[in-house]
Formats: C-alpha cells, structure tokens, sequence
C-alpha cells in the first residue's frame, strides 16, 4: 500500500466555548449509551434556553429556545454513520492532542435499517501512516496530527469513511459510570494485575474474582485497561462488554429517572473530559437515532488473533501485522449489522454444558430438555459454583450463528453472552443459569 506525501501535520482542535464542550459531553455519551438521550434532551433545553454566545462554533446549529421533538428527530442523512470513538492516555497536565489513543473502537449506525456495530481495534496493529512514509502502532496517529490524523489513520488502513469522532480521557469513563450507579460485568477468570499501571508513571495492582461483579468507574477503568496474563484482544473484548454493560445500566428506567433531574450536573462533571467534532445539535439527533436499535441489533467486532500476527520491530518493539483479507472480512461483518437474524431450524452441531447458578432444584435438566428437544447437544448438566443473578453464555469459539441460536431457544438476550476464545476447548458454549432465567 502506497503512502501520500507531503501530508501535513494537522492542527489540534479548537476547543469550544464551556457551554458547546458540556453539551457535547453528555450527547457523546448518549451515542455509546443510547438511553442516556433522555438525559441530553433535557440537558440541552437548560442550556439554550437563552441565545448562544456570539461567534461560539456551531451556534447557529440551534435555536435560541427549547428544542423540539421533531428537531431531534430530524437527522437527514440516510447513509451509514461513523464514528471513531478514542479513549486518550491523558497524564495529569498533559495536552491531550499530543496523547496516545490508548483504545479506538469504531461505531457504525445505520438510520435506515435503524442497526449498529462496534469495531475495536488493536492499539499496537502496525500499519502505514498516510502521507509520512512509515509505519507505525496505529494509536501514535492521534499523538502525531489530533483527532483528525487518527481519523484519516482508521480510514486509510481499513477502507471505512470515518465521518466523526468522540474522544475521551479516563475521566470521562469513571464519572459516566459512576453516575449510573456502576455496572454489571461477567469476570471469566481471576485478574491479579500487580503491574497495573498509575497516573503517575508508578503501579496500582488491580485485583478481581472471577463471575458477576458490580463494579464502580475506577474498577470497571482498571477492568478495561488490564493486560495482565492475557493478551490486549482479551481486552478489547473487556472494554466492549463494559460499553454494553453501560448501556444496558444506562436504559434501566430507574437510572433515568434518577439522572434525568440532574443534568445540568451531569453536564458540570463531564465538560472537560469528551470531546466531538459533531455539532450540538447532530450529537442531539444521533443520539435520539440510536435510541432506537435494539441491542440484538448492535454488532461487536474485534480485529483479533484471526486477522493478525505478532512481529518484533528492527528497533524491537512488539507489534501486529494486519491480515489484510481478514481485515476485510471483520470490516464486512461490522456492515453487515442491517442482516442480523437468528438463524432457524435444527442448530450447527456443537457441544455444551448447563449449569445452574440458582437454589431452584432441576433448573439444568428442565434446560437441558428444551435445548435437547431443539436439536442442541448437552454434554453434562451440573451446578455452578455460586449464586448467579443473572444467566450467562460464554462463547469458547466464536460460532456467531450457534451462539445466537443458543440465546434465542433459552430466551436470553445477546448481552448475555460472553467471549472467551479458547481454541482447544472440546465445549463449543457453557450456559449458566442465573436467576433470571425462566423454565419453558
């Protein structure tokens, strides 16, 4: 792949005024977390309801009152939609134009077929930056040129428009999670990370069990961010279920009932910490869009051990090779959201596990029935070691139609599902029953 010369650095970001960088805020949350629009609606009629300051960017976007439904609603385009959302290793003091991405995940939304996707992308892939002559990790590209080299970065290697972006330091994380009140997550085995890096250059060992744990935004950070004994595809996977995680928190109605009078709070604690190239009133629109994809319609995509290989740099970093052709695939199966359907009919042949995480008394053999009527092999039932609130699909190979299957004959949603590759596993999905579950 050829290079273009002679490409320019590019210019870090004008920062708009306070009242654009706190309205940003909560709306670029709100296109991660959907349901947390309630909250942007009413953020954004507190905010303008008096006219912007004069010469503020995007001012005009929005008028001098409160916003209308049908204003909201009213995102023109028709075609697929593309953000680069970038978690920035901001040092205490430091400019964040010139911090590595430390994570780049890319969302895609598509309002017509009303579908979504997330990529995650490795930050040590190695590929060519465009116009500079070299090759690189991909996350130096927003340490060199913004935003918007990063952009053109992602869009260069993997042959996606990337239309806009959301960056966000550390902060950002703790505090939107924190203001749910936590989040749920499924821990598939014990994390004892004693190298776990502080803001200061030093360490911060990060500790937790394995099974469901509620985590705060520091916890739920360091969850995300660990690469202890495992490998940074095993977290990409982790920073994607702590998005889903914030979502699913975020949509609970006793979340938004408690968040939606705070606001203009909400609005106070996250203006420093996001930040988008969208207008106020395009976030708005986005955000009331993406209100409405199901989460059985939101695609995760990893670039993975799949479409990668480790290589050691002459000066001897580590880094990954992209598989060029898998790369494609993946980026294939990110667009592909609009075709999400659980197949029919009698399922691939695989192997699973039940067990019951309840004190209900032959939970597993009733389930065990039901998937063995549809087709399913059970290999075993047995109890699980503790209590489960809720149920539990961990994926060992990646069978995306068998898992889906699996889900919809157990009546669990995909959220549930957790990825854990392990290639020499002879079970293809162990299913646990949590409290949740409901006997057929």
């Amino acid at each position: 792949m050829n290079t273009q010369p002679g490409f320019p650095r590019s210019q870090p970001p004008r920062r708009a005024p306070n009242r654009l960088i706190v309205m940003i805020a909560i709306i670029a949350a709100a296109i991660v977390l959907p349901a947390v629009a309630f909250v942007a609606v009413t953020a954004l009629r507190t905010i303008f309801s008096g006219p912007p300051p004069a010469g503020a960017p995007g001012a005009t976007a929005l008028p001098p009152g409160a916003l209308s439904l049908s204003q909201l609603s009213g995102w023109k385009g028709r075609e697929r939609v593309n953000v680069l959302v970038m978690g920035i290793d901001q040092r205490p003091n430091e400019d964040a134009n010139i911090a590595r991405s430390d994570s780049m995940i890319l969302l895609t939304l598509d309002p017509v077929a009303k579908t979504a996707g997330m990529l995650s992308i490795p930050r040590d892939l190695y590929v060519p930056l465009p116009g500079r002559n070299t090759q690189d990790r991909i996350n130096v590209a927003h340490a060199l040129g913004g935003p918007k080299y990063a952009m053109q970065t992602v869009e260069y290697n993997l042959g996606i428009p990337v239309q806009y972006y959301v960056r966000l330091n550390f902060s950002a994380v703790i505090k939107l999670i924190d203001l749910v009140g936590g989040i749920d997550v499924f821990n598939d085995e014990d994390i004892n990370d004693l190298s776990y890096p502080d803001m200061n250059f030093g360490y911060d060992p990060f500790k937790l069990k394995a099974g469901w744990q509620h985590l705060d935004g520091a916890t739920a950070l360091k969850y995300a961010r660990t690469r202890h004994g495992s490998s940074d595809f095993a977290r990409m996977r982790r920073q994607q279920q702590v998005i889903l995680a914030l979502r699913d928190k975020a949509s609970d109605p006793g979340t938004m009932t408690r968040l939606l009078p705070q606001a203009p709070q909400i609005l106070q604690t996250l203006k420093d910490s996001l930040e988008s190239n969208l207008t106020p009133l395009e976030l708005a629109q986005l955000a009331t869009l993406a209100r409405e994809v199901p989460a059985e319609k939101i695609s995760k995509v990893t670039i993975d051990e799949s479409a990668t290989q480790y290589w050691t740099t002459p000066q001897g970093a580590s880094v990954l090779i992209p598989n060029r052709d898998k790369v494609r695939e993946l980026r294939d199966q990110l667009y592909a959201t609009s075709e999400v359907t659980v197949p029919q009919g009698t399922p691939e042949a695989g192997k699973l596990v039940v067990q019951n995480g309840t004190q209900t008394k032959g939970l597993a053999a009733n389930a065990q029935g039901l998937l063995q009527q549809k087709g399913f092999t059970v290999v075993r039932v047995e109890n699980a070691v503790g209590d489960y609130k809720k149920t539990t699909i961990i994926d060992y190979h990646g069978r995306k139609a068998y898992i889906q299957q699996l889900a919809a004959t157990l009546g669990v949603p995909l959220s549930a599902v957790v990825s854990k590759l392990e290639p020499s596993n002879p079970l293809d999905a162990l299913v646990i029953l949590g409290d949740d579950y409901v006997s057929r």
